[in-house]
């Protein structure tokens, strides 16, 4: 292994970090640990979302803007304010009643 394999991320890159407030696997307070070392980073937390946000309300069009743009801080993300909480638990076909 690497010497340097547990060392903080550090990059002037752009960069968007994505969370699910409720996220038990990769919980938002480890994105503000990574985001220390990103200066043009940006993170943002959907409320109420488990482990994949990618495709929770705003959150597509958010990315994409990144993308167009580069500038996560640019972003207008005031979308995820919106959001509202994802029941825990689904099966096969969507959120069971």
């Amino acid at each position: 292994m690497p010497e340097d394999f547990h060392a903080p991320i550090a990059s002037d890159r752009p960069a968007l970090l994505l969370s699910g407030e409720l996220d038990p696997v990769t919980p938002p307070r480890y994105g503000e640990q990574v985001l220390r070392g990103l200066p043009n980073g940006r993170h943002l937390v959907a409320r109420g979302q488990g482990h994949n946000v990618m495709v929770a309300g705003c959150m597509p069009r958010l990315m994409a803007e990144f993308i167009e743009s580069a500038d996560a801080r640019a972003l207008d993300a005031s979308c995820l304010e919106r959001l509202i909480e994802t029941p825990p638990f689904s099966g096969a076909y969507g959120w069971e009643p």
